[in-house]
C-alpha cells in the first residue's frame, strides 16, 4: 500500500527518525512525501491509497485509488464537500488530540494578560516608564467561564481552568452528553441567555454554517462590561465590526484572538487598534511537542485501518466536522 505524506508551511516535514518508526510499526506500507508546493501534477499523488497532509482540493477529484485522507490540522474545513472526492465512500480524518496542549495554554496566557493587563505594562516597560495606574484587574478565580465547544480544546483548556477555581458552563452540540470537567453541559441554543452571567467567553468551536457569526452584535449587548472574549476556534465565528464596536464602546473588556475574520489581517483594519485587544497570527497550535502529537495519532489509526478496526477522529460530512 502507498502512502503519500505532504508537508507545507502548517505541517512540517517528518523526521527521517520518525519515518523509520513509522515504517517499522506498520509493515508493509510503501512511504513517500514531498513538499505541497512540489505538486505539478495529480500523477504525484495517483497511485496513493492514503494520503496524510492538505491535498489541494482541485486535485481530489482526480486521485481514484485515494481511499482515506487524513488532514493534519483538527479543522476540516474545505474538505467536508464529498462531492470533492472521486470516492463518495472516502474515510476523512483529522488530528484532533494534537494541538490541545499548546491552543489550552495559549488561551490561559490571553486570559491572564487580559485580565491583568500585562500589554500596557509592557508597553511602559519598552518606554523604562514606571507607571502605577492602578487599573481594574479581574481574578480567574470564582469567575464564570462559557467555553464553546468540549472538543480537544475545550477538554483541555477546561482542564486549566478548574486548577483557577472557575465556574464552568460547557456547550456542545449534544449536551445530553456529559463532562467531567464541567458544572454543567448546554446546547449552543441556551448562549444567549448565559452570556449575562459569564466573566469569560472561550470560542473554540469548529467553523460550520450554523456557527458563522455566532457571536454578534446582539450577543455582546448581553454580555457584562467586564466580559473577555477568547476566540481559537474559527474567525468568522465573531462579526468582526460588533467586536471592534463592542471593545471600543467599553461594552465588552477586551479580546483575545488567534483568529480573525478576514484572515489575514490586513494592514490598517480597525481591529488592530481596538481597545484591549491581543491578536496573534494563527499560531496557538504550534509547539515543539505538535510533530510528534500528530504521527503518534495518525501512526495508531494507520494501524487500525491496515487492521480493518474503527477509526476514531473521522469526520462528519454533514456535520462539517
Amino acid at each position: 500500500m502507498k502512502l503519500s505524506i505532504l508537508h507545507d508551511e502548517y505541517f512540517n516535514e517528518p523526521t527521517r527518525s520518525e519515518l523509520r518508526a513509522l515504517e517499522a510499526e506498520v509493515p508493509g506500507v510503501t512511504v513517500v512525501y514531498c513538499g505541497q508546493w512540489d505538486l505539478t501534477c495529480v500523477a504525484d499523488l495517483i497511485d496513493s491509497e492514503v494520503v496524510l497532509g492538505r491535498i489541494p482540493p482541485k486535485m481530489l477529484k482526480e486521485l481514484k485509488n485515494l481511499k482515506w485522507h487524513h488532514l493534519a490540522s483538527a479543522g476540516a474545513n474545505r474538505f467536508t464537500d464529498k462531492s470533492l472526492y472521486a470516492d463518495p465512500s472516502i474515510i476523512l480524518t483529522k488530528s484532533s488530540g494534537t494541538f490541545g496542549i499548546p491552543i489550552a495554554e495559549h488561551t490561559l496566557g490571553m486570559m491572564l494578560s487580559l485580565s491583568r493587563h500585562f500589554t500596557d505594562h509592557y508597553k511602559n516597560q519598552l518606554n523604562g516608564v514606571w507607571r502605577q495606574s492602578w487599573p481594574v484587574t479581574y481574578e480567574l478565580y470564582d469567575s464564570n467561564v462559557l467555553v464553546l465547544g468540549l472538543g480537544d480544546l475545550g477538554t483541555e483548556i477546561c482542564k486549566r481552568l478548574s486548577g483557577f477555581g472557575c465556574h464552568i458552563t460547557g456547550f456542545r452540540h449534544d449536551p445530553s452528553i456529559p463532562h467531567e470537567l464541567v458544572d454543567e453541559v448546554r446546547p449552543i441554543s441556551m448562549l444567549r441567555e448565559s452570556l449575562p452571567y459569564a466573566d469569560y467567553i472561550i470560542v473554540c468551536l469548529p467553523g460550520t454554517d450554523d456557527t458563522m457569526k455566532l457571536i454578534g452584535r446582539e450577543e455582546f449587548h448581553l454580555m457584562k462590561e467586564r466580559a473577555i472574549v477568547i476566540n481559537v476556534g474559527r474567525g468568522f465565528i465573531v462579526d468582526t465590526d460588533a467586536l471592534v464596536d463592542a471593545l471600543n464602546n467599553n461594552l465588552i473588556a477586551g479580546a483575545g484572538l488567534d483568529v480573525t475574520d478576514p484572515e489575514p489581517l490586513p494592514p490598517g483594519h480597525p481591529l488592530w487598534y481596538a481597545r484591549n485587544v491581543i491578536i496573534t497570527p494563527h499560531e496557538s497550535a504550534t509547539s515543539s511537542e505538535v510533530g510528534k502529537r500528530r504521527l503518534v495519532i495518525f501512526t495508531d489509526l494507520l494501524k487500525r485501518y491496515m487492521n480493518g478496526q474503527p477509526m476514531y477522529n473521522r469526520v462528519n460530512f454533514e456535520l462539517g466536522y
